[in-house]
This record gives C-alpha cells, structure tokens and sequence, in this order.
C-alpha cells in the first residue's frame, strides 16, 4: 500500500510539473518574440473564450466589407491602374505568405491575440487572391476589346469576283470553238490563247481567295465574341467567388485554456508512464528472440582433454580439507578458520604470476600457502555470516570456467601450479549480451574451494539450464554459454525480472551457481559506482 501511494504522489507532483511547463508557454514566457501579428492584437491574452469569437466574427466582417468596396471599384479603373494595383496586391500576397509559414513559437496557436491576428492574416490573403484574379480578368476583357477589327470581305464583293470569273471562262471556251486555222493566227499575233487562260485563272483565283477570307474572318469574330463573353463571365464568377470565399473560411478552434493544459500534461503524463512498457514489449518480442539465436559461446579444451568433473558434496557452512602426499593449499587469509600447527606455512603473493592484474582484482593476494601430507585445514568464511563452501574436484584432463572472485582456496600439486588460461570473446554478441568478454579457464589435476552467498548449487546440465546472469560462478568446458529470453513475459513488464537470462547447455557438464548473490551486497543490488566496478569486474570475467 506504501508504495502504490509514494507512485501515486510521484506521478501527481509530475503532473502537475507538466502542466506548469503547459502553462508557461502558453502564456508566451517561453515561445519565441511576437512581431508584428502581437503588436496589432486587439484583444488581451488571457481573453475568455467568448471574447476571442466575437473578435474573429468582427474580423471577417471587415473582410467581407472590404472585398465589397475594391470590387465595386474595379470596373472603372483603367489598365495602368490595374496592372498597378495587381503589382501592389502580389507584394502585399508575399508578405503574408512569409507571416503565416513563420514560426511564432511553441504553443503560441493558443494565445488569443496570436490566434485572432493569424486569423486576419488567412481572411487577408483569399481577400487578394480573389482580387488579383478578378484583376487579371478585366485585363483580359480589355485586350480582346481593343483588339484590331476583324476585316472580312463582303458578300457583294465575292458575288462580284464570281462573275468576273465566269465571263473570264466564256471568253476561253468562245476562243477555243474558233476554227483551228484562225486560233492559230490569233496565237501567233497576240498569244491570245496564253492571256485568256490566264485571266481566268487570275479571276477566279480571287473570287476563291476573297470567299476563303470570308469564312475565315466569320470563324474569328465568332471566336473573339465567344472569348468576350467567357471573359465577362470569368469577371462575374471570380467576382461571385471571391465574395463566397470569405463564407466558407472557418474561424479557428477556441480552446479553454485551462483544460487544455490539463489534458495535454494527462497526454503527456500517460506517455511517459506507458514509454517503458511499450519499450520493454518491443524488446521481448522482437529483439530477444533474435538475440537468442546467435551462436553461443563455447572454450576449446586442451589438447588431450576432457576429463568429467565429478559431483561434489552440498555446500556446507565450513570445509575441511586434507592435503595428499605431493599436494599444497592456497587459501584466502579471511578463509583461514584452523590449521594444523605442524604443517609448513608461507605467503603466496599472487594466486597466477601470469595474471598479475586479474589475481589482484579478484582478492586473491597474500595467500596463505599450506604444505605437508595429510594436514587438515578447516576452510570457512570468518567475515561472512552468509558465505557456505563447496570443494569441487577437477581430475586430470578436466577443466572449469570460473569467476576468480569465486575462489576461496585451491589445492594443486607441489611445484605444479593449477593452470589457469584466459580466453577473450569481444566479437561474439552472446558475450556483450551478458556483459562477460572474458573467462578463466582452470585445469585439473586439483581441487577449487569455491565460495558463495548463503551457499554454491552444483548441478548437472542436461538437457540445458536457465539462470540469473548474477547468480553464475562457473561451467565445465565442454558445455556451451548463450543467453535467452526470461521465462515469463509479466514479471518482466513489470520490472521484477530481466530481460535475458544465461543459459548453458550441450552436454552432462556441471553448473555451479550462486544460491542468493544479493545477500553478499547487504541483501539488495549495488548501483553507482560501485555498481560500475561490479560491471567492469564481470566484464573482465573477474
């Protein structure tokens, strides 16, 4: 109940934040500096709702008053006074145009003196729109009316022409019924046959020419009389239209401030709540089944390799452990419950001389080295309440991957340290997944003491074993390392598990886990910076 009420408190004191952000742009505080659209408003900014409608209806009845009075005018001015009048109107068109498309700053379409301003701006531009095209159209009237007239010959005029033709052609065919003899000497005298023949085609090439005119000429004046009368009726459409475009323009939504604000702080509030949940669906649906299919991670074994790990015992609170002939113990100085008081003792600075840095991060320094057949050393965690211990045994030809960090002592011939092998995965996607680019790898012949929070779960892999990436400790080699999807999709949403979970599998090798690792960190999961070297440790496979 405590917390359902501590995430009601918080959402409402965001809420209300929102909205106060809402408001201070709204109220012009924060939206960029008004020019010329603020400067001319008539009404104040915080105008009722009724107010700002009786303005925007006062405004587009002074629109309409106007457009009436410069189309009443327009029939007497002439064609200078147009084209200048059409010049003036343009300028004006584009200045509007860059207002209107000019950004007035956030939210600002709320502001009423904004609003109505805006408003005048749009009622403005349809009124020169319909002005320049009503313009445009006398001009066109004039041109045809002061066009050159149509010249077209007449019908007397063809009839005249037709005659002289006919008379043209008796004389050829009265030339032509001449005896042979006599329209030879005539040819020869005066080259009648070649005049005659002539004028007739003269005469009669013109009475054809002055009827094609003719039709011609009609065919113009019919279409110039048609082009008048589409240009009057352009006029009286464009002049109709120009008065009916004001009527059709809607004034703009006045909206209740206050409301406003608290619906789009709800708006905004529902989206930052639902952001993660819709992110987290996207993400166990698409992108964790595609991150499951990519190859797993898998350690080559030595060469001559591939020894079982037996099953060790339950992981006890202490553990004791007797040296064979020929073997020495390393363990942790805060791991050292009770020793023999006959055995051999010295310092071990580093568990690895080969791995310096890795054995200092991981704490395994300055230990205590034990030596002598069948000492009996009792291994338990003295600063730990929660830690409890298991031994796990690696016969020769064996190997385990482990966190080093999980090491509490290691038992390993005389003169023949455990070997210890560091492998890097940086290109393999499982490995950044799990946030793991590095794995330790150690070889038996030897015993790993290996410590964990309220105890270490060993237990065979089979057909596949799914678990916490905190609860990981180690592997045997021979089984392959992947992640996949959480088992259940709620616990998930809700925030209560995460998104991937490691994996092992392909073959009867053991996993050894970590029975409750947050008991190790006072019982709840480390942030910060200590989270961050947590992070940077599993990285380095520490």
């Amino acid at each position: 109940m405590r917390t359902l009420a501590s995430w009601l408190a918080r959402h409402f004191l965001l809420f209300l934040l929102l909205a106060a952000a809402i408001a201070l742009f709204q109220s012009g505080i924060l939206s960029r500096s008004c020019t010329a659209p603020c400067d001319t408003a008539t009404i104040g900014e915080w105008a009722s709702a009724s107010e700002v409608e009786a303005e925007l209806e006062r405004t587009a009845r002074q629109a309409r008053d106007g457009l009436d009075a410069d189309l009443s005018r327009f029939g007497e001015w002439g064609e200078a006074q147009r084209r200048g009048e059409i010049e003036r109107r343009r300028e004006r068109l584009d200045e509007i145009r860059h207002e209107l498309d000019r950004d007035v700053g956030l939210l600002d379409r709320y502001r009423p003196g904004t609003v109505i301003e805006r408003h005048r701006l749009g009622l403005e531009r349809i009124v020169l729109e319909r002005e320049i095209a009503v313009l445009e159209a006398q001009l066109d009237l004039d041109a045809l009316q002061q066009a050159e007239a149509i010249m077209v010959p007449t019908p007397a005029a063809i009839r005249q022409a037709r005659l002289a033709c006919d008379a043209a052609n008796r004389e050829v065919r009265a030339f032509n019924d001449n005896p042979m003899a006599a329209k030879w000497v005539r040819n020869r005298i005066a080259d009648e046959a070649d005049r005659l023949t002539q004028e007739a085609r003269e005469k009669c090439g013109r009475a054809s020419t002055l009827a094609e005119r003719r039709r011609e000429g009609l065919q113009r004046a019919q279409e110039r009389a048609l082009q008048i009368r589409e240009a009057r009726e352009a006029i009286d459409d464009r002049t109709a239209a120009a008065q009916e475009a004001l009527t059709r323009v809607q004034s703009p939504e006045v909206r209740n401030m206050l409301a406003d604000i608290f619906a789009k702080a709800a708006l905004a509030l529902l989206a930052i709540i639902a952001m993660p949940f819709v992110i987290r669906t996207f993400l166990y649906y698409v992108l964790a089944p595609l991150a499951a299919m990519r190859g797993a991670i898998r350690i080559p074994a030595l060469a001559g390799a591939g020894g079982s790990i037996p099953m060790p015992e339950a992981s006890r609170v202490s553990t004791a452990v007797r040296l064979a002939e020929g073997e020495e113990l390393l363990v942790r100085q805060s791991y050292l419950q009770t020793s023999s008081g006959d055995g051999a003792k010295a310092t071990r600075w580093l568990l690895d001389y080969r791995h310096p840095i890795s054995s200092l991060a991981s704490g395994l320094v300055f230990l205590t080295r034990i030596g002598g057949t069948g000492e009996a050393t009792t291994i338990s965690a003295t600063r730990d309440g929660f830690a409890e211990l298991t031994a796990i045994e690696l016969p020769q030809g064996a190997a385990c991957i482990l966190h080093p960090r999980a090491l509490a002592a290691v038992v390993q011939p005389v003169g023949r340290p455990m070997a210890i092998r560091s492998h890097w995965r940086i290109f393999s996607l499982n490995a950044w997944l799990t946030m793991q680019l590095r794995f330790f790898s150690f070889h038996g012949p030897g015993r790993l003491i290996v410590k964990g929070g309220r105890g270490i779960r060993v237990e065979r892999a089979d057909k596949g074993r799914i678990f916490a990436q905190d609860q990981l400790v180690g592997f045997s080699a021979d089984l392959a390392y992947s992640v996949t999807r959480t088992e259940t999709f709620a616990p998930y949403l809700f925030g209560q598990e995460p998104l991937l979970k490691d994996r092992v599998e392909g073959g009867s090798g053991l996993l050894v886990i970590e029975e409750a690792p947050l008991s190790m960190r006072s019982g709840r999961e480390r942030r910060g910076l200590e989270g961050m070297i947590d992070a940077g440790l599993k990285a380095f496979g520490l």
